[in-house]
Formats: structure tokens, sequence, C-alpha cells
């Protein structure tokens, strides 16, 4: 098969290839993304963590508010 002079400009050459990216460069790129969601999900497990704990002790002091009330009310 012949080829036309605008596809044998079509076709790649050396200095083409060398932008694209290889293997190990995708290798890298992923653990950098998976360490951006590790550190993500670290964070999120923290925030619920504090916001779990911060429930705890409202329900807490409103028990001891509600005790007081009682107390002042009787």
């Amino acid at each position: 098969m012949m080829m036309t002079p605008k596809q044998f400009n079509q076709l790649a050459t050396k200095e083409d290839l060398k932008e694209f990216v290889t293997k190990q460069d995708l290798s890298k790129e992923i653990n950098k993304v998976l360490n951006a969601v590790d550190g993500l999900a670290k964070k999120f497990d923290t925030i619920e963590t504090e916001s779990k704990m911060d429930k705890l002790a409202h329900d807490r002091m409103q028990k001891q508010i509600d005790k007081l009330e009682l107390k002042a009310t009787n």
C-alpha cells in the first residue's frame, strides 16, 4: 500500500513520541492521587470523630441544664 505525502507527514516522529507519558510516569501520578485521597480520608475521619465528640459534650451539658431548670422551678 502506498502512502500519500499527506499521510506520510502525519506519521509520528521521535520528537513527537518524547511527549508521551510512560507507565512509570503514570504510576507516579497515580501514587500522588492516592496519597491525596488518603489524606482527605484521614481529615474527614478526624472531623467526623470531633463532630461526634462535640455532640456528646453538647448532650451532656443539655442534661445538666435540664436538671438545673427543674431544680429552679421546684
